[in-house]
């Protein structure tokens, strides 16, 4: 019997000491809890992405960089500059140049005239401005290589002779236009030229051949071919 008595009383203080425990617990974990949250609170907020959608020239330590913005891009006015007025007698053409610090533009002109003739090669940036103008003559019957970037030292003699002409778009012309007189044919193609800024024609560098356009919409839309 008094084995069951204590057995008993036992039972009580244990049922009694889990309630106080109970009890008492959220009142000693709340001051540790309130200084987690304060501590949360008082750390700075987490900016959300921008709204912002113009675009930011990167920075480069490189002065030699293709992806540096042309001076006159900064300072001239954001609204769209008219697109060249073609020349009568001659074709406008248009297409989009590739000269990064990964990839180079390459263009042919050949004058089938026996008369020497000036072309008119311009380049404009994303909202229209004009950031790229050159005036490049070519000789009666004659042979011109144009390069947006400068020419290994000791090219092949098909590249030594004549000389090309350095055409430097840099990142920032997004479109180009050619004007080219009666008996003046173009082709080009842009090259990979992993950033060495300068154009190896011994190498296999992978060449992609530009499209040309008389309408500069078309140039971003895809060839469509009509096989009838």
């Amino acid at each position: 019997m008094k084995k069951t008595r204590l057995l008993f009383v036992g039972l009580i203080a244990g049922i009694a000491l889990t309630f106080g425990h109970l009890w008492f617990a959220p009142s000693q974990n709340s001051p540790t809890t309130s200084a987690i949250i304060k501590r949360l609170n008082a750390r700075p907020a987490i900016a959300g992405p921008s709204n912002d959608t113009s675009p930011t020239p990167t920075p480069s330590s490189n002065t030699g960089s293709d992806e540096l913005p042309p001076a006159n891009l900064l300072t001239e006015g954001v609204s769209a500059s008219a697109l060249p007025t073609p020349i009568p007698g001659e074709t406008l053409l248009y297409f989009v140049p590739s000269d990064n610090d990964s990839t180079a533009t390459v263009l042919y002109l050949y004058n089938t005239d026996a008369t020497a003739h000036t072309v008119a090669l311009r380049g404009f940036s994303y909202n229209g401005v004009l950031v790229y103008s050159l005036n490049i003559n070519i000789g009666a019957t004659s042979f011109l290589r144009l390069s947006s970037d400068s020419i290994a030292a000791a090219p092949p003699p098909s590249w030594a002779t004549p000389a090309p002409v350095i055409t430097n778009f840099t990142d920032f012309t997004y479109l180009a236009s050619l004007s080219l007189p009666k008996g003046v044919k173009a082709e080009g193609y842009v090259l990979f030229n992993p950033g060495t800024g300068t154009v190896d024609p011994r190498k296999d560098q992978g060449a992609i051949p530009l499209r040309f356009s008389t309408d500069p919409a078309s140039l971003f839309l895809p060839n469509v071919q009509n096989n009838n």
